[in-house]
């Protein structure tokens, strides 16, 4: 069995862990974990960074007898938020140094190292990623993958550089190693999610991508299986539990599992039963029907919609507008809400809405997408901030 690696991603109100492995273009999964810390990240500004380090902590070491395992982290892949994601073409060229003309991994550092300190207009901007596109070699030779072992003069490779502000980079940098964590690579979340959507052959290769978290909903630009730009609006699926608990008079875990229970449901019955009973703080009972909370649900799913729709034209508004009928892909927690595709179909321009979820065997569940992404990414591609290319994740099994 392959190494496992430690995948994580900070979200608003919980940290998402999956362990596992890639083998053939797949992910394996050995464990999985989600830990609440409440709220404490907004928009990719730690409100409470403390309480998510000790979260870190708590799960760096723990044994589970039930899955037979003693997990030992001391190193993971980090899921970063693609809040103001820069992403540039770039074309680099280097000879190779061997003395027989093959390419070696040393030509492959010499290109990325070539491409780690070219001038970019970084300035305040932290380098994410670099993701290849070609490698050509002498007499127009083009690879998708690194060359290895081909003969030639020199190596060029088109590749998109990633980008993200400095500041939100060494901010999840240090939560973890205040966990005792340390991050020894980086993946953008779009990037995540579109490896491993491409891993599902059943599924289109250019689409829009709208990732439904508990508080920010990011929408990304995906063509050929390529990323070409993402942005995000403030609204996710607590903005419905929260009306729920406002009209409704009851507490989240009520509001949330009536949300989750239902959705939007629009089944015709014989007779009207509520969905719930509260006290009204006088003594009396008041009743709640599924046709409020349908009205609640499709009240907000309104104001998302308009924003989803905006955020798809701000994102391929330097494209063919043609794109913006590409199919809309759903993915997230958020994405879980019955009768969500239904519903929003007839407001958008795209004819195809999907809400896709991970297929990958103990871990299918949206809010581990972009975890199992990130195990595909890291098989992938070199990490362009490791010089070493060392694998990361430590966990053993129990015998």
């Amino acid at each position: 069995m392959e190494k496992p690696i430690a995948a994580i991603e900070l979200g608003s109100k919980k940290i998402k862990l999956v362990i596992g492995y890639e083998l053939d273009g797949q992910v394996y999964v050995v464990y999985t974990l989600v830990k609440p810390y409440g709220h404490s990240i907004d928009a990719g500004v730690f409100v409470d960074p403390n309480k998510i380090s000790a979260t870190i902590a708590s799960i760096r070491e723990f044994t589970d007898p039930l899955a037979k395992l003693r997990i030992n982290i001391t190193d993971v892949l980090l899921c970063l938020p693609p809040y103001n994601l820069g992403i540039y073409q770039t074309r680099q060229v280097t000879t190779v140094v061997t003395e027989d003309s093959k390419i070696s991994s040393l030509d492959i550092k010499n290109i990325y190292a070539l491409i780690r300190n070219s001038a970019y207009p970084l300035q305040d901007k932290a380098l994410v990623d670099v993701i290849p596109e070609s490698f050509t070699l002498d007499h127009g030779r083009i690879f998708a993958r690194p060359p290895m072992g081909e003969s030639s003069s020199t190596i060029t490779v088109s590749a998109k550089v990633q980008t993200l502000p400095k500041l939100l980079v060494e901010n999840y940098q240090n939560v973890l190693i205040n966990g005792g964590v340390v991050s020894r690579r980086f993946v953008v979340a779009p990037l995540a999610a579109v490896e491993l959507i491409s891993s599902y052959q059943d599924l289109p290769s250019s689409y829009i991508l709208v990732d439904i978290g508990s508080n920010i909903t990011t929408v990304s630009f995906v063509g050929n299986n390529a990323l070409y730009g993402s942005t995000y609006f403030s609204w996710g699926g607590d903005n419905i539990t929260e009306r729920i608990i406002q009209n409704f008079n009851i507490n989240e875990a009520e509001a949330e599992k009536y949300k989750m229970m239902y959705g939007i449901d629009n089944r015709e019955m014989n007779f009207k039963a509520p969905i719930c009973t509260v006290d009204d703080g006088s003594g009396r009972e008041v009743r709640h029907y599924n046709s409020e909370l349908n009205a609640i649900i499709k009240s907000e799913l309104e104001v998302f919609v308009k924003k989803v729709n905006e955020s798809i034209d701000k994102v391929v508004s330097q494209h063919d507008k043609s794109y913006r009928s590409f199919p809309l892909l759903l993915i997230g927690g958020g994405a879980e809400l019955n009768g969500l595709e239904a519903y929003i179909t007839p407001k958008v321009l795209s004819d195809v809405v999907q809400v896709v979820r991970p297929r990958n065997l103990g871990a299918r569940n949206g809010t581990f997408f972009n975890c199992l992404g990130m195990l595909l990414a890291h098989s992938k591609y070199i990490n362009v901030n490791d010089e070493s290319q060392s694998k990361t994740g430590n966990v053993t099994r129990n015998q």
